[in-house]
């Protein structure tokens, strides 16, 4: 093995990095199942008779240590290590989600009923609380490394990743005058995926090298680590589905509209609409993953790392390990979505939009998302719409992206304006999907 396996180790970096996702197109009143993801209340008195979602994809990735220009790393002669940007402090952090949607659709039942189903596929990761000068320092070569002694505190990763069947329904709760509220809830079925977490306190890592034999250059460390995968990593099998663990989500979500223009504009029924919900109220129960506490007071070689097959095998051969227990629950990356939508005229709005995890991250096994503030210009018409995101995004900084809806297609990135003009680009957003739209007579 190499010696990134150092960095897996301690702070369990192969964690690279909510749920957020569909910057832009998920508040677009044509977005359908995808705005069901986040708010439920959305398919009731819709754009559509039914929404038939094929497949979309999206992927979220940040953190605040490293920053790139991904004009050059597309070039091919970039070298990560020299040429990115490094923002090092002692409590660096990082997220990474992908959402995938399979079929799925929405139906309108009746004019103030709605119902959807969707299938879905999850993967979300967060690390925080890591020293960010030890991931620079062991990240290198050992022929470029020099003796150090560092605090690596309290360290806390996990990567959650599930699979979901979901059904919602809503309604309308309040038609009166100018004022307009529509209910939704989502109740899903959970089949638990992959999950794993590495938990430390209270670390310190001091490296003394050996000038004459790099390979017996030694690492001193101090401090416990909690470790755990819901696979049978001790046998050396590699991660996978665990199907006997499940679980259950409920989604809820609320909209308000205030319909002062809806006599006199068709397809277009409110000025302002206010919107909030809660998503991933919840828990995994995964009854075959293992927690080991390990006691990281000791001492090991280069050649130690080098020759271990994993990172689990070089706990067991070279630390004690202090407890062990069977059997973990994991939380659902529960989140408060907000959003205000102002449409100016028939085709241009405007929209704010908030996501906020409610979830601590440094809980053990807290699978939780990246708090997020977005401003979006959008054009909308039946056929057609463009959107312009500029997102705050924690621990990546401002992002700003584009993306469209064409019929039947829409492709999207919150982050690809910034990605393609920023020298120090810490955040990156894609998302793509493919639906067949049955749109309502009036729209």
């Amino acid at each position: 093995m190499k010696r990134i396996l150092l960095l897996l180790c301690f702070f369990g970096s192969f964690f690279y990095a909510r749920s957020q996702s569909y910057f832009g197109f998920r508040d677009d009143n044509y977005a359908g199942i995808q705005g069901v993801l986040f708010n439920p209340s959305v398919i009731v008195d819709s754009k559509y008779k039914s929404d038939v979602t094929i497949f979309s994809a999206s992927g979220t990735g940040q953190n605040d240590l490293y920053g790139i220009n991904f004009g050059e790393a597309f070039g091919g002669n970039y070298d990560f290590e020299n040429d990115a940007s490094k923002n090092i402090k002692n409590n660096n952090q990082g997220n990474f989600n992908i959402d995938i949607l399979g079929p799925s659709f929405t139906l309108n039942i009746t004019p103030v009923h709605s119902i959807a189903l969707f299938s879905r596929v999850r993967s979300v990761t967060n690390i925080v609380d890591v020293n960010g000068q030890l991931i620079d320092e062991v990240s290198k070569d050992i022929d470029a490394s020099k003796s150090f002694l560092i605090q690596g505190g309290s360290p806390n990763a996990v990567t959650n990743s599930w699979a979901e069947i979901g059904a919602s329904y809503a309604t309308v709760l309040l038609d009166r005058d100018d004022h307009f509220v529509k209910g939704g809830i989502t109740l899903k079925y959970l089949m638990a995926g992959v999950n794993g977490y590495i938990n430390g306190r209270d670390l310190s890592v001091a490296f003394n090298k050996n000038e004459t034999n790099p390979e017996l250059s030694e690492y001193y460390s101090t401090g416990s680590l909690k470790t755990a995968a819901s696979y049978d990593y001790e046998n050396g099998k590699d991660p996978e589905f665990d199907a006997a663990s499940a679980g259950v989500g409920v989604d809820l979500g609320f909209t308000y509209e205030y319909r002062t223009n809806c006599h006199t504009c068709i397809g277009n029924r409110y000025k302002y609409k206010a919107a909030v919900s809660v998503t991933d109220i919840g828990k995994l129960n995964y009854r075959n993953l293992t927690e080991n506490t390990y006691d990281l007071t000791g001492r090991v070689s280069q050649d130690d790392i080098d020759s271990a097959d994993n990172i689990f095998e070089f706990f067991d051969a070279n630390y004690t390990k202090i407890a062990s227990r069977k059997g973990v629950k994991a939380n659902l990356p529960t989140a408060l979505h907000t959003s205000f939508d102002w449409n100016i005229n028939q085709k241009f709005y405007l929209n704010l939009s908030g996501d906020f995890g409610l979830v601590d991250a440094k809980k053990i096994n807290g699978t939780t998302i990246a708090n997020s503030v977005t401003f979006t210009p959008r054009y909308e018409t039946r056929q057609f719409s463009f959107y312009v995101p500029v997102t705050w995004m924690e621990y990546s900084g401002i992002q700003i992206g584009t993306g469209f809806r064409a019929g039947p297609l829409f492709v999207g990135s919150g982050s690809i304006i910034s990605n393609l003009f920023s020298n120090n680009s810490k955040g990156a957003n894609i998302y793509v999907g493919l639906k067949l739209p049955i749109y309502q007579n009036y729209n």
